[in-house]
């Protein structure tokens, strides 16, 4: 279904918060131990920057199937992130507490992902009516 028009992604909270949430993955990453530079650090680096481009090309294209498919990669690689998270408390490489608080600020990320994918498919719903 074709949108009647684009999206400024920029305006989105969810883009917002998923730009505060690489800048921390950045800076996390940067006290990683150096033989991590190819391997979990280049991962993290990578997934968190894909949830705020996933965001982008999805708001910024005519097509509610396509928003939606690239809100879904964007919550994959959300997910991806935990995962790194979990790996990176599990090498000790962060303490519980830093955890906690990426793990937090990636929920609230989540959350707002799956609210906006949820209205792009009731858009969709309503457009196929």
């Amino acid at each position: 279904m074709k949108k009647q028009s684009i999206g400024d992604f920029r305006e989105l909270h969810v883009y917002k918060k998923a730009l505060v949430f690489n800048k921390k993955m950045n800076n996390l990453i940067k006290t990683f131990p150096a033989y991590e530079t190819n391997n979990l650090s280049d991962q993290l680096r990578r997934a968190s920057t894909s949830v705020c481009a996933n965001i982008a090309e999805g708001v910024s294209n005519f097509y509610y199937g396509k928003e939606y498919d690239r809100l879904n990669s964007a919550i994959g690689s959300l997910c991806e992130c935990r995962c790194f998270l979990d790996i990176s408390q599990m090498l000790e490489y962060i303490n519980q507490d830093e955890f906690e608080a990426f793990d937090k600020l990636a929920e609230e990320v989540l959350k707002m992902l799956i609210a906006l994918a949820n209205r792009t498919e009731k858009l969709m719903k309503e457009d196929a009516s």
